[in-house]
């Protein structure tokens, strides 16, 4: 209550302060002044004409009052609008920044939801999706205290304004028919479209009012729909991406193996051993992601040789033939030097290019340490398999010379402590 009343009196902002007294200085000192010299010269038996001057100075200081009144209040007014627009862009820009660096739809949703409110000023907000142009919307996600009893109530004139705002493709802007008046005002419900026919998905606020400020809400709320559409359909866009990124690899993984004749599953089993030994090393996602892809992929090049071939240059070029393959494909252009130098040696000593040393990616390092174990542990058509001790001792004896001494080293601990046994 102490600070209504600070806000409302009459002096209580420094703006109030500054206006009055630029009206003070400007106007009423000066009426002040001609008053006094007016006085100096009339005749002090003329009482009406030493009385004017002072009737025009409280006229005129009145009306001085009234104006900065007038000011004040428009001064407000605009700073209160000013005052709510900038609350509303910063809602919007923190909306924005969460949705840059969302990875789930679910979670872009809500934070659009979250957003929706602050932009409102409060009240709740649902979003609406169908699955197809005929389907009805349905709710998949809501904020606000209280929004499950809106739901409950009017999901039905929701789902109206939602194909409305939908097929009509404008914002629609209504009382809720019949809705629980909120502090003697009704709910008012926004509702913008933030996909396309095909794919109807509706942003909608609802919120206790008179109605009046559509236009202040609609803009805002408009500009955040669009931004969560954008998102949900570069999300998806993403998935698609993933998906034809793992069914297209695991296509050619199967193709390779059935060329090969492999026994067993040795691309798979060679994934499988980088992925412990690049998490046992704390490689970041991103260098998961790519160590697990090359190793599905890391004799592609073998497609391009005949499988009957035992000559040694000849079987020599699949891993540049491997990297020539996937150059070309956006999504796998950064395994390709990952595939190239799998076989490059710690001292130099392997091929295609000699690389030595830490000039060999980490990766490729660590799938050529891991293929040489998958190799000497299995059994082919031209070699047994020797057994899992064997293979680690022969890993330690090329340490430095083969392989990294100390990816060799941490390899070796773990498949003795019994963590590569798949």
């Amino acid at each position: 209550m102490a600070r209504s009343l600070r806000r409302f009196s009459l002096f209580s902002q420094p703006l109030d302060r500054a206006v009055y007294l630029a009206y003070f200085l400007g106007a009423v000192v000066p009426l002040m002044a001609l008053a006094w010299v007016g006085q100096r010269f009339v005749s002090p038996d003329d009482v009406d004409a030493r009385l004017a001057p002072l009737a025009a100075f409280v006229g005129l200081g009145i009306l001085s009052l009234a104006s900065f009144l007038a000011l004040r209040r428009t001064t407000n007014q605009a700073l209160a609008r000013l005052d709510r627009d900038n609350r509303r862009l910063a809602s919007l820009l923190a909306a924005a920044q969460g949705l840059q660096s969302t990875e789930h739809d679910q979670q872009a949703i809500q934070g659009a939801l979250e957003a929706a409110v602050r932009l409102v000023g409060g009240g709740w907000a649902v979003y609406l999706e169908a699955g197809g142009r005929e389907a009805e919307p349905q709710p998949r996600g809501q904020a606000g205290a209280g929004v499950e009893a809106i739901l409950a109530r009017s999901l039905p004139e929701l789902q109206r304004l939602a194909r409305a705002a939908s097929e009509e493709a404008r914002a629609v802007h209504e009382a809720l028919p019949g809705s629980a008046l909120w502090h003697g005002r009704a709910v008012w419900a926004t509702a913008v479209r933030c996909g396309d026919e095909t794919h109807p998905r509706t942003l909608l606020a609802l919120h206790a009012g008179d109605g009046a400020d559509e236009q202040a809400i609609v803009g805002p709320l408009d500009t955040l729909a669009s931004m969560l559409g954008a998102t949900l359909r570069g999300l998806e866009l993403e998935e698609v991406q993933r998906n034809f990124y793992t069914h297209a690899t695991h296509l050619l993984v199967a193709a390779l193996d059935a060329h090969l004749d492999y026994m067993g599953e040795h691309s798979a089993d060679v994934a499988r051993y980088s992925l412990r030994l690049g998490r046992a090393l704390d490689l970041d996602e991103d260098q998961i992601k790519r160590l697990h892809a090359a190793a599905l992929l890391h004799d592609l090049g073998m497609l391009h040789i005949d499988r009957a071939t035992t000559d040694l240059a000849v079987l020599r070029q699949h891993p540049g033939l491997g990297a020539e393959m996937l150059r070309p494909v956006r999504l796998w252009e950064d395994l390709a030097p990952i595939v190239r130098h799998h076989h490059e040696w710690w001292n130099g000593g392997g091929y295609p290019d000699g690389l030595a040393g830490e000039a060999i990616p980490l990766e490729s390092r660590l799938i050529g340490l891991v293929e040489a174990y998958d190799s000497m542990t299995s059994a082919t058509s031209y070699q047994r398999s020797c057994p899992p001790d064997e293979a680690c001792e022969r890993i330690a004896a090329a340490s430095g010379t083969q392989f990294d001494p100390r990816l060799a080293a941490l390899f070796v601990a773990m498949v003795r402590r019994g963590e590569m046994r798949l």
